[in-house]
């Protein structure tokens, strides 16, 4: 069955809004307009649309659970359903991609068709993502409208969150209690501490942290996710009776599961979360979560050269996921995926990410927060944070089909040679499979994937790759911002002569500077003070 939404650039249908879908409709008013040239009218009610058009409409249902979606065309014309403003949001954006043919690249990069004559003809579609909680913690996740075009929360302001982590500090505050009330906060060696964390199992510490939390829940009703979490150190309670509770699990995180356990209980309404984390990160023995707990572990430690599931190097990883879901239905995962300490240098994990997702998935991860780069840019960060949107929503997606659709809608006539250069970066990291660090660097590669020989041949690729789009400024800018990771470690491990690396610290300070490029390492190092100290070493 066909749909028609235009023929030479006259509307032949309307769009029938409701509140909950009001934001959606003009999403698709707005798209439909620029493909077609048209303007389309958005109605609040049926009577008032002309009998000639066709009506596309939103229907509010729970049948897709909170988080997916669904459309079809019937015999009552093009139909979104969902069960919220959000997922309506969603289903647009996903009909405009995959029927339409819209592209969503980066937050200020997309490809909208241009057609005058708009129809669409296919099968009926419905989608439940795996996870229902998906963030990627790239700058261009923090634009709100270009990560719901990726069906994924607004990076760094967590959407959807009361707390995030680290909340106890919130709930029993030390420069509010601890004067009057030591005995609310740990012993620790004896005497109680106004920087421990909260005494967890003294009776009016739970009150008053739960009675502050509905303060913070009154505030924020809209919010779906509250970490009820410990703060960022080891200073747990030891007293006798925490340390009972902590004994029998044999582990602490026997008393703060508890504590956690009866918050989720008093707010039943609520997803509460609370971390696998330092002093908690050994599961306890006989204490388990609550139906509406989640606990959120992380993978820091594990490699990205194999799949986290058959890495024996991610063995501790592998586990600690493994154990939460079979004794929680409801799992969170704060997970790595970039090299924090060389933000620009090649990271040859694409291939994993896919078999992560799914092992993710298969071990009832329901939240999911892929920590990528903070700063502005980095490698293949428009390629990478696309990829992990993807993957997310769609642990079994075709992976290799997406990365070659964007490179060529993204790089153009540079895509061949970028995606060779993936290729080869790739090949030559499965070859040798040495271990492949978040904190590693261009030495560990020095005799894999950065070879002198491999660098030179990058090089090459490269060179075509800019030839091919030189008519172009900002698609020759797209490529050399793909180029700057080979630029990086070429500096870095030294390679060629004193000219050539003269050469090779110009071209990436002046590309760095054209993209906005500010940081080489997380927190640390400049842009600008890594080209003075490369030129410093010449």
């Amino acid at each position: 069955m066909s749909f028609h939404f235009s023929s030479e650039g006259r509307p032949l249908c309307a769009i029938l809004s409701t509140t909950s879908a009001q934001e959606a409709a003009e999403i698709l008013q707005d798209y439909l307009s620029r493909i077609t040239g048209t303007f389309f009218d958005i109605y609040t009610g049926e009577g008032r649309i002309p009998s000639h058009l066709s009506i596309i409409r939103f229907i509010q249902t729970d049948a897709y659970s909170h988080t997916g979606f669904a459309y079809a065309i019937t015999e009552d014309g093009l139909c979104f359903s969902g069960a919220s403003s959000e997922t309506f949001v969603y289903a647009v954006y996903d009909f405009l991609e995959r029927i339409i043919g819209c592209r969503y690249y980066t937050s200020t990069a997309e490809y909208i068709p241009q057609n005058t004559n708009l129809s669409a003809d296919f099968e009926p579609y419905s989608f439940i993502p795996l996870i229902d909680y998906r963030e990627i913690y790239y700058k261009d996740f923090e634009d709100r409208v270009f990560a719901r075009k990726h069906k994924a929360a607004q990076s760094k302001v967590h959407e959807g969150w009361g707390f995030w982590c680290h909340s106890f500090q919130f709930l029993l505050p030390s420069k509010d209690y601890f004067e009057e009330h030591p005995e609310y906060f740990a012993l620790l060696n004896g005497k109680r501490h106004p920087a421990g964390e909260p005494c967890l199992s003294n009776p009016e510490v739970r009150r008053i942290m739960l009675e502050n939390l509905r303060k913070f829940i009154a505030e924020k009703p809209e919010c779906r996710y509250w970490s009820i979490s410990q703060n960022d150190d080891n200073n747990y309670c030891q007293c006798e009776a925490c340390k009972a509770i902590d004994d029998y699990d044999e582990s602490p995180m026997g008393s703060v599961l508890n504590f956690v356990n009866y918050i989720a209980d008093e707010v039943p309404d609520k997803v509460i979360s609370t971390l696998s984390y330092w002093y908690t990160r050994k599961p306890p023995k006989h204490t388990r979560p609550h139906s509406n707990v989640h606990i959120m572990t992380c993978n820091i430690e594990a490699g990205r050269g194999l799949p986290i599931e058959i890495d024996p190097s991610c063995k501790e990883s592998k586990e600690e996921l493994e154990f939460w879901a079979n004794i929680s239905d409801h799992v969170s995962l704060w997970d790595y995926n970039i090299q924090f300490r060389n933000l620009v240098s090649p990271f040859p994990n694409l291939r994993t990410l896919a078999p992560n997702m799914q092992f993710f998935a298969k071990n009832k991860v329901k939240l999911l927060f892929s920590q990528c780069n903070r700063e502005i840019g980095g490698e293949f960060s428009e390629l990478r944070g696309y990829l992990l949107a993807k993957l997310a929503w769609d642990p079994y997606c075709n992976v290799e089909a997406h990365m070659e659709d964007f490179c060529k809608g993204y790089y153009k006539e540079a895509s061949p040679y970028i995606l060779e250069y993936i290729k080869c970066l790739h090949d030559a990291q499965d070859k040798f499979g040495k271990r492949l660090d978040i904190f590693g660097g261009p030495q560990d590669a020095k005799k894999t994937f950065l070879t002198q020989k491999l660098v030179q041949h990058y090089d090459k690729l490269f060179a075509m790759a800019k030839e091919a789009v030189s008519y172009d400024k900002e698609l020759l800018l797209r490529t050399e911002t793909a180029y700057l990771p080979v630029l990086y470690a070429a500096i870095v491990l030294q390679y060629g002569s004193r000219n050539k690396r003269l050469e090779r610290i110009n071209q990436f300070a002046r590309i760095a500077r054209a993209t906005g490029l500010k940081m080489v390492e997380e927190w640390k190092i400049t842009v600008d003070q890594f080209v003075t100290d490369a030129l410093a070493e010449l």
